[in-house]
């Protein structure tokens, strides 16, 4: 028996369908129903029962479920010990960004960590907040950053700071801003994607007042968007940094409205921050953010 079926086992109990657990373990589908097959063999008992409607635990196989789990989550600690025993941490962190680097702190952050375990290799990813979350369950992604609470309860997240956004108009619509939100609703507006965190404030906040943007153009990426509303392309929802950074392109003009806030979150897996090379990358979040 080992560990790598076990894995498989676990993730297709979660899925319940092979071919998005090859999906989640970077497998072909023939690999992991090879996996299963020889694990059944191993024991001599049945997990699975396929269905019409994806993969079935049998009885036998909810019960081993939870001991393939105990099994697993013995050898990751294993392998923690492991690696706190050493004088020295090494290894290689993937970490998604939601947003532009600059704003993350990336720099300093890479500087900081470098100073203290110069062996700590990252590797960053575009992403946006959704997608990250996903990554990181999948195992594609170590850690990141999102906008907005954890979508589950196997993410941890460390609040870094509430992050205000305004409402950005175009110079050449600087005029509708005299008539309030009522007057900027009429004109176009450039949105996230829906299943952008930012949309949780974004929706309460026409539908408290009664009101819907009258035409929407979706885009995903904050560079873009910043663009387009510089252009005078349409109204948006920006940052203060992505403002000025709109600025240098063409004229912006703010408009606050306090409900316009959302935390930013460094978020990885459940006992990952208990991983001695995560665990160090966590501390030197916590120092450029100055949480300490």
């Amino acid at each position: 028996m080992e560990l790598y079926q076990l894995k498989t086992f676990v993730v297709v109990a979660e899925e319940g369908h092979l071919t998005h657990a090859a999906e989640r373990l970077h497998a072909s589908q023939p690999t992991v129903s090879a996996h299963i097959k020889a694990l059944e063999g191993e024991l001599e008992t049945k997990l699975f029962i396929r269905t019409p409607k994806g993969m079935q635990l049998t009885e036998a196989g909810c019960r081993l479920e939870r001991k393939a789990r105990d099994v697993l989550r013995a050898a990751s600690d294993l392998k923690l010990e492991a690696r706190s025993m050493g004088d020295e941490l090494v290894g290689d962190v993937s970490v998604g960004l939601n947003t532009d680097a600059e704003y993350l702190r990336i720099v300093p952050l890479l500087t900081s960590l470098g100073e203290d375990h110069p062996k700590i290799t990252m590797q960053i990813q575009q992403s946006a907040s959704a997608p990250v979350q996903g990554l990181i369950r999948e195992g594609k992604l170590d850690c990141g950053f999102i906008f907005g609470p954890p979508r589950r309860s196997d993410i941890v997240a460390i609040r870094l700071e509430t992050t205000q956004f305004f409402v950005a108009v175009p110079d050449v619509w600087k005029k509708h801003i005299d008539g309030g939100l009522a007057a900027l609703a009429e004109l176009p507006w450039i949105m996230d994607p829906s299943d952008n965190p930012l949309q949780l404030l974004v929706n309460p906040f026409f539908s408290s007042r009664g009101l819907k943007p009258s035409g929407q153009l979706e885009v995903d990426g904050d560079e873009v968007i910043r663009v387009l509303v510089a252009a005078g392309k349409g109204v948006s929802f920006l940052r203060e940094n992505e403002l000025k950074a709109a600025n240098r392109i063409g004229k912006v003009h703010a408009v606050p409205f306090d409900e316009l806030a959302i935390d930013l979150n460094f978020v990885c897996m459940q006992r990952r921050d208990q991983d001695p090379v995560m665990r160090a990358v966590i501390d030197h979040v916590r120092r450029v953010w100055e949480l300490e």
